[in-house]
């Protein structure tokens, strides 16, 4: 049996915006899925599903991309 071990780091921040957005987001936030030290991790991830609270839009979300910057939701 082969046995493979990768370690991850996750975390998010959030940035109010200095002006509301046309549709009212008042904030920017980014959300991160990386390897350590920004290590390459696409040999083991192939997508991120993230599960927001029900009352957003589209509460269940998937990237292939390992950054996102958005703004609202």
């Amino acid at each position: 049996m082969c046995a493979v071990q990768v370690k991850l780091e996750l975390g998010h921040r959030a940035q109010v915006r200095k002006k509301p957005t046309v549709e009212g987001f008042t904030h920017d936030w980014m959300v991160f899925v990386r390897g350590p030290e920004h290590s390459n991790i696409q040999h083991f991830v192939e997508k991120v599903v993230f599960h927001l609270h029900e009352s957003f839009p589209r509460p269940k979300r998937a990237w292939t991309e390992w950054r996102w910057l958005r703004s609202g939701c």
